[in-house]
């Protein structure tokens, strides 16, 4: 499934990080699931949350450089082998994984 993700040009300096976590909290918007890349000099944040076109508004309101982007959702088996089943289908499908990372999700039933 396609998921709204949204990411975040962060400038690599104390506080920053907290500021957007509170921004998103203040808006009663959950943080479902994060990534984090930086350089010395800034980063991007990527967020799965509850409601993402609110955040992205309230963000831009808070003077951050925000985007919206649809990455794929897939769910994995949880035993050893689960991520290598999955990340071969897609390679065999030519796939290009640019990133990636990993959450659990309560509408996923066990």
């Amino acid at each position: 499934m396609f998921i709204k993700q949204i990411s975040i040009f962060v400038e690599n300096t104390p506080g920053r990080v907290i500021s957007i976590i509170r921004t998103l909290e203040a808006q009663n918007i959950d943080i479902r699931a994060l990534s984090l890349s930086d350089t010395s000099d800034f980063g991007i944040l990527r967020l799965i949350v509850s409601d993402p076109e609110q955040a992205c508004l309230a963000l831009r309101d808070a003077g951050c450089t925000v985007r919206i982007t649809e990455v794929l959702g897939i769910g994995i088996d949880d035993h050893p082998g689960g991520l290598g089943k999955a990340v071969q289908l897609l390679s065999d499908k030519g796939v290009n994984i640019e990133y990636m990372y990993a959450f659990t999700s309560p509408y996923h039933n066990h």
